[in-house]
């Protein structure tokens, strides 16, 4: 489990970015309860069942192990191409020194099928988290292949194992960044989506959840301000109106546990409060770490090509209805989508990507996305 909250003041300044990050009260950041995998009973789900996790060594995804460590479940397979962030996970379960759930660790690349298809028939899991995906956007504006390798066709690969399994519910992370994208992380995410809801069976349950920027993971703007506050350098935001849906590592953990209790298919979001710009994480943090750099510091240096000022949770055909939680919402919309056609688009992306045929590429993401605006970084990329 996390470690609980802690005074605020130099002592942030003395750990490692994301310890740090994990020992702030973040309430008070964003004026708002925290939802945690206490404020519902999620063993009722899991209890006696093997749960598989893909990308468990990331920062959701180690987050989300840590609370099933805990929890009733039979048996945790805990999948990641990463030996290092593995290794980290290992050793903490190794310092719980727990007996139940067995945890299993797998050093696993969705590329290799073989590889999926003999956990499957060994481990036969009944819950699937999916979350391994690459996210760091400026990077992959610049290896678009890569990003739609990993983040549809890694996904697709899994999918395809699930077929002869035990597998009773797939949960699938998704991203506010889905919505009217304007970068490849985007748009692979929302082809993503789309592919998942065009899937016509009852079995398993499949939900994609779009969360919005998690504090204090990996690769995200906590751990980059606190570095700089460590070092005593200026935090640089890049637009000082710039705001993002923000929750909790703990929450993200929990959010995904509670879509368990969504029954059937379907695309969901959480209840994640109101956009807070960054410069109020900037200031607040300045706050908490009684840092001595002044806020007149700030350096502003412009969007970075695929960013957005604002991010939405929905698109305009799109509205939200309740589910047996309180905590999240079913995104239903009102546009007609020929599932047919949009996968024959789907199937012509895959023949580009497995090719790396940049031709084409554009507007085939657009014919599956219409909202689609690629960047000048992407279309220069693909010339």
């Amino acid at each position: 489990m996390a470690p609980p909250p802690q005074s605020a003041g130099p002592t942030l300044l003395r750990r490692p970015a994301t310890e740090a990050a994990r020992a702030i009260d973040w309430s008070k950041f964003l004026k708002r309860s925290l939802f945690t995998s206490s404020c519902f009973d999620c063993n009722k789900m899991i209890t006696g069942k093997t749960v598989l996790i893909t990308g468990a060594g990331g920062s959701i995804g180690s987050a989300l192990a840590r609370c099933l460590m805990g929890s009733f479940a039979k048996t945790l397979v805990l999948l990641d191409h990463s030996r290092q962030h593995l290794g980290r996970l290992y050793r903490e379960y190794v310092e719980r020194n727990t007996t139940l759930p067995q945890v299993k660790f797998f050093h696993a690349d969705l590329a290799r099928e073989k590889e999926l298809e003999n956990i499957f028939s060994h481990y036969r899991p009944q819950i699937v988290f999916h979350l391994a995906a690459m996210k760091r956007l400026p990077e992959l504006e610049h290896t678009p292949f890569l990003a739609l390798e990993n983040n549809l066709l890694g996904t697709l690969r899994l999918l395809l194992a699930l077929d002869g399994s035990d597998v009773e519910q797939f949960i699938h992370v998704s991203t506010d960044k889905a919505v009217n994208p304007t970068s490849i992380l985007g748009v692979s995410k929302r082809i993503t989506e789309v592919v998942l809801l065009a899937m016509d069976r009852t079995e398993p349950a499949v939900a994609s959840i779009r969360l919005g920027n998690v504090l204090g993971s990996s690769g995200s703007v906590v751990p980059r301000f606190m570095r700089c506050l460590q070092s005593c350098r200026p935090l640089t935001i890049r637009d000082m109106h710039a705001s993002r849906y923000f929750i909790t590592l703990e929450e993200a953990a929990a959010f995904l546990m509670n879509a368990l209790e969504v029954p059937g298919n379907s695309l969901l979001v959480p209840d994640m409060g109101v956009p807070l710009r960054i410069e109020e994480l900037a200031d607040f943090l300045l706050c908490e770490s009684r840092s001595i750099i002044d806020k007149k510091s700030f350096r502003h240096t412009g969007l970075r090509d695929g960013e957005k000022r604002d991010e939405q949770l929905t698109y305009d055909h799109e509205y939200l209805a309740g589910t047996p939680s309180p905590y999240l919402f079913k995104i239903c919309s009102t546009r007609v989508l020929d599932w047919e056609d949009c996968i024959d688009h789907v199937s012509q992306l895959l023949e580009l990507v497995v090719e790396r045929q940049k031709n084409g590429l554009i507007e085939t993401l657009a014919a599956i996305v219409p909202e689609f605006t690629p960047s000048q970084t992407l279309l220069s990329c693909l010339q």
